[in-house]
Parts: structure tokens; C-alpha cells; sequence
């Protein structure tokens, strides 16, 4: 059984960052009422709102921790080049992650308890990083003497852990811009050749905790990559995303969020709306947790929870149970 949660208001004309708990009686009967808590996250420390829009979450495995990028004045960010900002959910602190003056940040990616965080940035060409909040330090993740021409990256995927980070580097011309996939290991400082170029774009790749299962997309397909077996099973749709242990896939088709079991090709629907079906306007961004019972993602949908008149995109999450 699956159960959406999320939404609340927000201002007018920004998109409003939000989380949902569900909260259920054990000892009740099956059929009490599911209670729901909204939290909005692209506030400040004392709750006051934001100025502007926030977007692109991503939300650590533990709960505790929720990356975004943001224009909002009040947070320090410009409008017309996003921010990169962490909000400590237990404490309220909101942390902002900055690797120069000039650049542009998008593509937040948590590890399980936030401790580290993958992103790109750049001033006028992305590359990816990996931010480690113990040192306060970002670092950019770049293999040594790639082959061909290659002058922009962007990170895809980081490891439960955040010990394995997967990105795609390339350039500008034609469809070459993720023409090479790595895995960059952070215990060794090496970086592993996942897909050359001759295999064509890598859109969209994600890791397993273990780093040896990646999937990425190929045009309007998903590809999941075994890297000890070579296996790769092959699933139609888009924005990959694996849960921690491998075994369940996330990802979008037909602006509509599945969930697939790998082993035994079960999928279940992750956008269903209030009465069952599917969403009535675009889900995205799927995010799976660690053991793919979580999944988390964006849509303007009004059906999906009771009360969502902002008319704006917000974040969900759902629990499969």
C-alpha cells in the first residue's frame, strides 16, 4: 500500500519547498485515519519565509538533512543565479555551500545523513563537487587525463555513504555533453570509467551503496548496469533512480513516477492521486531511499493530498509499505 503526503501554501509566484510526515497509530485499527504533518523547508532558521523561489531538493536518507537551490534574497542567493544552501531539519540551521564568487548551483545530492553533499557549479561551465560538511571543504571531482575533449561535468549520483560519487564529464559539441560516465571512489581518490563515449550519452545516472550497480538513461530508456556481472536490464522511461541497496529503481514515464522492483519486475505507481489513478499534471524528479521504501518527487498536481491550492510545484514524498 502506498500513501502520498505533502503540501501546503506559499507565496505567490515562487515555487514552495515542502515535506510530509505521515504519522500512524499502531495500535488503532487498519483503517484509522492517516494523520499528516507539513513542513515547509525553505525557511529560515526561526521560520520566517523565504523571498523568492526555492527548488531542486533533495532530501538525505535519515530525514535530517534537505539540500535546495534558491534565488531568495533573504537567504544571501541573487536572482538570476541560484544558490546552493542545506537546512539542518532537527535544528532549523540553514548552511550555504559556496565554491566562488560568480558561479551557479544546481543538482544537490545528499548522502544518508548528510554529510556529504554532490552538486555541480560553475561560472560558465558546470563541473561536478563533492562537499564535505565535516571540513566545510568542496571538492571537484575531475579524472586524470580523460580521453578526447571535455570541458564541462555534472554530478549524477552519490553513494548512501557518500563514498562513491557518480558523474558525467564532456563538451559542447552536438550530443556530447555526458559523452563519459566515472565513478570517482572517495576512500581511493580514483576514478573509474563506467561507459565510454562510443556508448553514447549518459543522462541521469545513479549509484548503489556499494557502488557496483549504476543505472543511467539513453535516449527514452534506463539502462541498470551490473559492473561485477556486466547484466544490464533495460527499463522504458526516464530519471533513474536507485535505491541504496540495488534493488529498486525509481524513475519517470509519461510524467508519471513508478517504482520497480528489480528482481522480480513488480512496479508499483508512486504519483497516484487522492482517488487512486494517476496525477493529473507532470510528477519529476523521482528520489528513492536506501532500501527503496521512500520515494520522494516534484509535481504541480493538485490531486495528490487534500488542501493543495498554491498552484505552484511542490516536493512529496510516498511510503511503500
Amino acid at each position: 500500500m502506498s500513501r502520498a503526503t505533502g503540501v501546503s501554501g506559499a507565496w505567490s509566484g515562487a515555487a514552495a519547498l515542502l515535506l510530509a510526515f505521515g504519522a500512524t497509530n499502531a495500535s488503532a485499527a487498519p483503517h484509522t485515519p492517516r494523520v499528516d504533518r507539513v513542513e515547509r523547508v525553505s525557511t529560515a532558521a526561526d521560520g520566517s519565509q523565504s523571498d523568492g523561489e526555492s527548488m531542486s531538493a533533495a532530501i538525505s536518507a535519515d530525514g535530517h538533512r534537505v539540500a535546495f537551490t534558491s534565488t531568495a534574497p533573504s537567504f544571501g542567493c541573487a536572482h538570476f543565479t541560484p544558490c546552493l544552501l542545506v537546512k539542518d531539519l532537527p535544528t532549523g540551521e540553514v548552511t550555504r555551500i559556496d565554491v566562488g564568487s560568480g558561479n551557479t548551483y544546481g543538482y544537490p545530492l545528499p548522502s544518508t545523513d548528510g554529510s556529504r553533499i554532490a552538486f555541480s557549479a560553475g561560472t560558465r561551465f558546470m563541473a561536478p563537487y563533492l562537499y564535505d560538511r565535516a571540513t566545510g571543504r568542496s571538492e571537484r571531482l575531475w579524472p586524470e587525463n580523460p580521453p578526447g575533449f571535455n570541458e564541462l561535468g555534472r554530478v549524477q549520483s552519490i553513494s548512501p555513504d557518500g563514498t562513491h560519487v557518480a558523474y558525467t564529464i564532456g563538451n559542447r559539441n552536438g550530443p556530447e555533453n555526458y559523452r563519459l560516465l566515472y565513478v570517482r571512489d572517495t576512500a581511493t581518490g580514483s576514478d573509474e570509467l563506467i561507459s565510454p563515449a562510443e556508448e553514447g550519452d549518459k543522462v541521469a545516472p545513479s549509484i548503489s551503496a556499494d557502488g557496483r550497480e549504476v543505472a543511467f538513461q539513453q535516449g527514452r530508456n534506463i539502462h541498470v548496469r551490473d559492473l561485477d556481472t556486466g547484466a544490464t536490464t533495460r527499463v522504458r522511461g526516464t530519471e533513474p533512480s536507485l535505491s541504496g541497496t540495488g534493488t529498486h529503481l525509481a524513475y519517470t514515464s509519461a510524467g508519471t513516477v513508478y517504482l520497480l522492483e528489480l528482481a522480480t519486475g513488480e512496479r508499483q505507481l508512486i504519483s497516484v492521486d487522492r482517488w487512486g489513478g494517476r496525477n493529473d499534471l507532470p510528477a519529476r524528479n523521482p528520489s528513492a531511499n536506501s532500501d527503496g521504501t521512500v520515494v520522494a518527487f516534484e509535481s504541480a498536481s493538485s490531486d495528490l493530498v487534500k488542501g493543495d491550492t498554491n498552484g505552484v510545484t511542490d516536493v512529496f514524498l510516498r511510503t511503500v509499505q
